[in-house]
């Protein structure tokens, strides 16, 4: 019943913002107790069936919850709207790690590489940005903020490339 009230919440929301030209997005998280997949988020999003209702995909979430790389192979040609992409390192386990253990793109264990060689088959043609915290960079509010931009430019076009 849960999930019927969230979809129903979901197109609700969805009409509110279409004349205004958002699309909002579901980002499922690997600690919800909700939405901790993507098989779950995408069943969701279609479900709510509505233009302005789409999915966004955290490579922390995915690679450090319980969503599986085949996964990938059940998003529709251009479905997924929107793409954080950084890193996890390989201690602690991924059970075990938090917010802090993000790490900027090619700094860990994530296969990024493959999950760009799939969302491209699957005409993915969003943005990809960089989400990190404080606790994982400490030094993040001592940088200047062209500095930031330019490590993670250089850390993520090999990837996407």
């Amino acid at each position: 019943e849960d999930y019927k009230k969230g979809v129903d919440f979901m197109r609700e929301a969805a009409d509110i913002a279409k004349p205004y030209g958002v699309t909002l997005m579901l980002e499922f998280a690997r600690t919800s107790r909700f939405v901790a997949s993507l098989p779950t988020a995408l069943k969701m999003v279609r479900e709510v069936n509505h233009p302005n209702y789409r999915v966004m995909m955290d490579t922390y979430h995915f690679w450090g919850g319980i969503s599986k790389f085949e996964d990938l192979e059940l998003l529709r040609d251009g479905e997924l709207h929107h793409l954080h992409f950084e890193d996890v390192p390989a201690e602690p386990i991924r059970e075990l790690q938090g917010q802090p253990d993000r790490r900027f793109p090619g700094e860990g264990i994530v296969p990024l590489r493959r999950i760009v060689e799939v969302l491209k088959r699957k005409k993915y043609i969003g943005a990809a940005s960089l989400e990190l915290f404080q606790a994982a960079t400490p030094a993040l509010q001592d940088v200047d903020p062209y500095q930031m931009a330019t490590k993670a430019k250089a850390a993520i076009e090999p990837l996407i490339a």
